[in-house]
């Protein structure tokens, strides 16, 4: 989370971003926002806080025209300007200095970009960018451009090392590439690098001189999401890196839409298939599945309705998710839940024990229903390890748990493995 300086000696915009920054999107990330009128309050502000971004007005009653970026820019801070008018001079003088951005006061719809953009920068603190050029000169100007939009920026001089650090190093959410590289060049590291990552885990942005015909649409044929020519203005870098990433950001959560389940947050039923189906195929060690149903789960809905029985189902995933972290916990459907375990013989009984243990917990431990404690207990499905393949683990799971709600409920059981 985030501390956020405004300088804007406007009661109205001050207002109008008070709200905006209210919003869930902006409160995600920044959990403190300082106003201030004028410069000595934000210098007085500057003296007692640290702050990671400033939204700043150029324009204050007591300093000259763009005093208040200087003072922002010379603490570190990363700034954006936010100004009624501003000619191509002080544009310029403005972009020369090291702000990230500007956005002209000319609608609301122009407060709503720029606390956007206050989020966006955000989201980018602690990304980590690579960039790899053969030029050290090169390097050195983009790291300072990509620092300024709060990116954690690690270095590549040739190809090979490049799509070294992309294989070994995950985090690494985007690739800024010359073209003309010793050992390997941009198009090669850009094709290699695509058969191990694709556009929804690594964005890639080309680069390369003038002069170079058809440049551009190699790169993006070859996997790049956007290309630059040398020398580009500062502005445009930036436009053009933080609309790639925001892309990428906007592929995650359509992802999540896909992958989670609306009401508890987990994962959901097709992205357990689709993760089990792969680990299966890949033959990585032993893989089981435990599939978890609540028990008389009916009854809460008859007594108090759906809405509580949501509101138990969110308390019964959020204690499954947290008591078995680090496994891959789904919801199934209705009220039951699936847990994926890649496993050894050992780490198999750890694994029941895990189980038996959070239902322990659980019936020690009532959820809340409609206010008052409500006891709860699961039955629990588990099947042994040395399956072939997913279905026949999930009918295994599947067959443990029937006997274990049909023999009196709240108990793990192991269906033994048939024609595996």
């Amino acid at each position: 989370m985030a501390r956020v300086l405004i300088i804007e000696d406007s009661k109205v915009v001050q207002q109008v971003l008070r709200h905006l920054l209210s919003q869930k999107f902006a409160t995600e990330f920044i959990d403190h926002v300082d106003f201030a009128w004028d410069y000595q309050q934000a210098q007085d502000l500057i003296q007692q806080h640290h702050y990671d971004l400033a939204l700043v007005d150029m324009t204050l009653p007591d300093c000259d025209t763009g005093d208040a970026v200087r003072l922002t820019v010379d603490q570190d801070i990363a700034t954006v300007v936010l100004t009624s008018s501003l000619d191509e001079s002080q544009r310029q003088q403005m972009l020369e200095l090291g702000v990230v951005d500007y956005v002209i006061k000319d609608n609301r719809d122009s407060y709503l970009y720029a606390v956007r953009l206050l989020t966006q920068l955000l989201r980018n603190k602690g990304l980590r960018v690579l960039v790899a050029d053969d030029s050290r000169l090169s390097r050195q100007i983009l790291r300072q451009m990509l620092e300024r939009q709060l990116y954690e920026v690690v270095e590549a001089p040739d190809g090979e090392q490049a799509l070294k650090l992309l294989r070994d190093d995950a985090s690494i959410k985007l690739l800024l590439c010359d073209y003309a590289m010793p050992v390997m060049d941009g198009f090669e590291l850009v094709r290699a690098i695509r058969n191990y990552r694709g556009r929804d885990d690594l964005a890639i942005v080309g680069i390369s001189g003038a002069g170079r015909n058809g440049l551009s649409a190699k790169f993006i044929k070859y996997g790049a999401n956007d290309f630059l020519t040398k020398p580009f203005a500062n502005e445009e870098f930036h436009c053009r890196v933080l609309q790639t990433v925001e892309q990428l950001h906007l592929i995650s959560q359509i992802r999540a839409t896909a992958e989670r389940d609306h009401l508890t947050g987990l994962f959901n039923r097709r992205y357990l298939q689709e993760h089990g189906l792969k680990l299966f195929s890949k033959g990585e060690g032993d893989v089981t599945v435990a599939l978890i149903d609540a028990d008389n789960f009916k009854q809460i809905n008859d007594k108090y309705g759906h809405q509580a029985g949501d509101s138990a189902l969110q308390q019964l995933a959020s204690r499954l998710n947290q008591h078995l972290e680090g496994r891959i916990v789904a919801r199934f459907g209705g009220e039951e839940f699936a847990v994926l375990s890649q496993c050894d013989g050992e780490e198999f009984e750890r694994f029941k024990g895990n189980l038996v243990s959070f239902n322990e917990h659980l019936m020690a431990h009532p959820i809340v229903v409609a206010g008052e404690p409500y006891d709860m207990s699961v039955s629990i499905g588990l099947a042994k390890l040395g399956h072939r393949n997913l279905d026949t683990c999930l009918h295994s799971a599947d067959q443990a748990l029937y006997k274990a709600k049909a023999s009196g409920k709240k108990q793990l059981l192991v269906e033994p493995i048939e024609n595996v």
